[in-house]
């Protein structure tokens, strides 16, 4: 008993001082709450050690060892056996839980949605050195957990070079992606090992036929074929690419047509008037079944005349506002201001925005609305909106040159529309059978090399060609990139963590080092 109550005055010290640096580090209000537990269970452990008295404890103590052996024993089979069910389940129902905040460690719903659709075995053999790559081999075994069809295998092409010959590789890191069951099936080779690279290695393999995007040049469209500049298309046609389409340019000033190849036509914002010939192409196209992708700009000023343009969207149900959209930002430390970059994460029901709940951003865009009272026969859904925080300026000279906006009778409040999705039914219109399809985008710059990587702008983009397409199956949210995760604390959060880390375990570590040491020495 001399022992125990003893020990209690030590453990009762130890709550007493951290209690106190409890009280003296932090001010929060489960700070207070530890320092108040902490200094109440010290003065009750010292009074207790004062006031303890010789009892029969010693005897007590002799008569629990029996008990406690026993229970030691029972709890220590116990332990064993859930282990081992917990062993046997794992084993005969595997399951994979990915807890970072973006997903980071799972596949993609595009990926998942590709290999569900396999309809034939498909293998990966990653040609790596030594044939040992715990990167790769972690990605494939993604693969393959999500679908018993897809095998993989690690592959030293020093010691199998007949294998490296046959499948043509030529670099070290590659991924031969092979469909079917036999070396005669359709192959592809990538050099990533990244799961974009691989998911669209699959769909190429497995894709019947490649369909053809087409971009409207000649009348200063932002280009495809540039890389480098913020205004130009070029991450815009690496996807396109990337999930097997082609991707061509067409001049419609020079051609008496739209190609018949073309599955999908895109006008990516001309700055100068497209002449009557090529709005009648554009026209003709649409009439007989085909796919656009039609992209605006706002006109601060002269040098960009899209009248044209506007009233062939107008003629096809949709009607561009002469004004761009302002909305209110927030930056630290700053509080609100004004900005022509709006943050969109409102969609309304459509197969493009299916599943859809992300974050796109819509830098200098106009509004687009249906056009009312509608045209029988057009079918015009609003795909996206802004916040209420914003509005559509008309005041275009008051933004672009001098720099001011507010909101008048003129303008128009949020939330406003700036895409749209129409069906056409051309037997309805009476321009013949089918189907044509259009979506009108306020905004161009969404799509080019300074804005396509930002939030999930290049998502939304690709499922509108996907939809004009016909390619509905891949309409969903593309691999990302692996992220930082970042976690936000309150005061509060941060009180309650640094009570839990700093104070609470080193003194619950403090409490059982003495009482171990303690029965030790005695």
């Amino acid at each position: 008993m001399k022992r125990t109550s003893a020990l209690s005055g030590i453990v009762g010290i130890i709550f007493l001082l951290f209690g106190a640096l409890g009280y003296i580090l932090t001010a929060g209000g489960f700070a207070r709450l530890f320092s108040g537990v902490n200094l109440l269970a010290g003065v009750i452990a010292i009074a207790g050690w004062l006031v303890s008295s010789r009892g029969s404890i010693g005897t007590m103590a002799g008569a629990r060892t029996t008990r406690f052996g026993t229970n030691a024993a029972v709890y220590t089979l116990a332990f064993l056996g859930v282990l081992v069910a917990i062993n046997y389940l794992s084993v005969r129902y595997h399951r994979q839980f990915d807890l970072t905040a973006q997903n980071a460690f799972s596949l993609s719903p595009q990926s998942i949605e590709v290999i569900k659709g396999l309809k034939q075995p498909v293998k990966l053999y990653g040609f790596v050195e030594a044939g040992r790559n715990p990167t790769a081999e972690a990605l494939y075994q993604e693969y393959a957990y999500e679908s018993p069809l897809i095998t993989y295998e690690l592959v030293d092409p020093t010691r199998h070079p007949e294998l490296a010959e046959r499948y043509k590789v030529t670099v070290m890191n590659t991924t031969h992606i092979q469909l079917g069951s036999d070396e005669n099936g359709s192959g592809t080779n990538v050099s990533d090992l990244s799961e974009q690279a691989i998911t669209n290695g699959i769909v190429k393999v497995t894709k019947t036929e490649s369909k053809t995007v087409c971009f409207l040049t000649g009348e200063g469209e932002d280009n495809p074929d540039d890389a480098d500049g913020g205004s130009g298309m070029g991450q815009f046609k690496d996807s396109l690419l990337g999930e097997s389409y082609k991707v061509d340019k067409v001049n419609l000033v020079t051609q008496d047509k739209v190609p018949e190849t073309c599955s999908v036509m895109v006008v990516a914002g001309p700055t100068r008037p497209l002449v009557p010939h090529v709005i009648d192409a554009l026209n003709d196209y649409l009439k007989g079944g085909g796919r656009a992708l039609i992209m605006l700009r706002p006109q601060p000023d002269q040098s960009v005349d899209q009248a044209a343009l506007v009233k062939f969207a107008q003629d096809w149900g949709v009607k561009a506002g002469n004004n761009v959209v302002v909305d209110q930002v927030v930056r630290l430390e700053a509080g609100p201001a004004l900005g022509l970059n709006p943050v969109v994460s409102t969609y309304n029901p459509h197969p493009i925005t299916q599943s859809f709940d992300k974050q796109t951003v819509f830098p200098m865009v106009r509004t687009v609305d249906p056009v009312d009272p509608g045209t029988p026969g057009l079918t015009v859904t609003p795909l996206a909106t802004t916040s209420d925080t914003s509005w559509a300026e008309t005041d275009l000279d008051g933004i672009f040159k001098h720099q001011t906006a507010k909101f008048d009778g003129n303008d128009v409040k949020g939330p406003v529309v700036v895409a749209d999705a129409v069906t056409a039914n051309l037997a309805a219109l009476k321009y013949g059978n089918g189907e044509a399809r259009l979506v009108v985008l306020g905004d161009t710059d969404i799509a080019n090399n300074q804005y396509i990587g930002n939030f999930f702008n290049r998502d939304f983009v690709m499922n509108c060609i996907d939809w004009l397409a016909g390619e509905s199956n891949s309409i969903t949210i593309r691999p990302r990139e692996l992220r930082a995760s970042r976690f936000n604390l309150t005061v509060q959060e941060f009180d309650v963590v640094f009570v839990l880390s700093v104070l609470l375990l080193p003194e619950l570590l403090l409490i059982i080092g003495f009482a171990v040491w303690w029965e030790r020495r005695n």
